[in-house]
């Protein structure tokens, strides 16, 4: 069977109607072929994170039912359907989505058995797919089969980009603080402030979840629970199951040190000193302000010798090494993954980029599994309708 990759779509109420048009366009030109998401079609919590799932999705298939019509034809015709779990619809994952993502497309009969969903890896042979957001501390769960404890990525959507309507921001996460702020006026006008302080409020609220407080510590017992059921279902080994969780990251938010050093919190208290200390120097307190800007330009200096962006590129080579893991574990000769939004194609490792939010692409980039002398992935290009 003819078999696509794509991912990264975060479909919500809002996206443009374009892109729903483009993925239709996409499904109705691969009839009978097996197209598989490897995670986020959907933006369940910076959709409503406050709403019930089933309603959620319902929301989001109602704005693009456009999209849910070119999936129900593609299944009813005998096409498949696989859906990974992602950082931003884990409820993928969960035993019943499958059974109302079925009903919000109006699928019944055997067409139903068309679609697949795994919370977190699919096997077919030698190709090995999934989201790949268990690498990325920020983004990894405590447990890849438990939809639990909030991860640093998930916290910031649905506390900042959710109610802000920031939604730029999901595809510009690998940048700092100071750029994303000051983005944020050119972005969205007089709604600049009202983002900057969200992202204030986000962050301090992360701290406060992080360390002792994290909730994931409890997770690790509930997720082993289900690692055989997972794999008996999936028909892999558990020693897949234990190699891959060991390789897997550890959460940001499992540190407290660990969470302020991501969040920049030493730059944002080192700036602060030396502007408080300027406004002593000001008020002709000069041994205040002297000794608050010796303390803070002394911070931030050391804050820039660990290095000016702590995140830009890092997630792209945790994946890169997190697909050579998983082939060492598991005899792979194909490891598929996405979340990055940046397109990679290696030896026995591919990324398919975001078919949504693509970069200095011809078209929204997706893949194609061959299978003539062992599975290779060939990069695809759809053409956008709109840009």
């Amino acid at each position: 069977m003819r078999t696509l990759v794509l991912a990264d779509l975060h479909l919500v109420g809002q996206t443009p109607k374009s892109l729903g048009d483009d993925l239709c366009a996409l499904v109705r030109a691969h009839p009978g072929s097996r197209i598989v998401v490897a995670g986020d079609l959907f933006d369940l919590p910076s959709e409503m994170p406050n709403l019930a799932r089933d309603k959620a999705l319902a929301s989001v298939m109602e704005a693009q039912s456009h999209v849910r019509a070119a999936f129900a034809e593609h299944v009813d015709r005998g096409g498949q359907l696989w859906l990974v779990s992602g950082n931003h619809d884990a409820e993928v994952g969960a035993p019943d989505f499958r059974d109302a993502l079925a009903n919000a497309f109006g699928v019944t009969g055997e067409a139903r058995a068309r679609i697949r969903t795994t919370p977190w890896f699919f096997r077919d042979g030698d190709v090995h797919i999934e989201h790949g957001h268990l690498f990325d501390p920020d983004n990894a769960p405590a447990h890849p089969l438990v939809i639990g404890v909030r991860s640093l990525g998930t916290h910031f959507v649905e506390e900042l980009i959710a109610p802000t309507g920031a939604h730029r921001y999901l595809n510009a996460n690998d940048q700092t603080p100071l750029r994303l702020l000051l983005s944020a006026f050119q972005w969205y006008g007089l709604r600049g402030p009202y983002v900057v302080y969200r992202y204030f409020h986000t962050a301090i609220t992360a701290m406060l979840a992080s360390g002792p407080f994290y909730g994931g510590h409890h997770e690790t017992k509930h997720g082993r629970d289900r690692e055989e059921a997972f794999a008996s279902e999936h028909a892999v080994p558990m020693e897949w199951i234990e190699q891959l969780l060991v390789r897997g990251a550890t959460p940001t938010m499992t540190s407290f040190q660990n969470t302020f050093a991501r969040l920049y919190f030493d730059r944002v208290i080192a700036t602060l000193s030396i502007m408080a200390g300027a406004g002593a120097l000001a008020f002709r307190h000069k041994r205040t302000g002297a000794a608050a800007i010796t303390a803070g330009s002394a911070l931030l200096a050391a804050s820039w010798a660990r290095g000016h962006d702590r995140y830009s590129g890092t997630v792209t080579e945790q994946l890169r090494d997190g697909a050579s893991a998983v082939r060492d574990a598991t005899s792979a000769k194909l490891v598929v993954l996405g979340h990055t939004h940046r397109e990679a194609l290696e030896d026995g490792y591919a990324n398919t980029g975001s078919f949504s939010f693509y970069r200095d692409s011809p078209g929204r980039p997706f893949l194609e599994i061959e299978h003539f002398n062992g599975p290779r992935a060939v990069r695809r290009y759809w053409p956008a309708a709109s840009v």
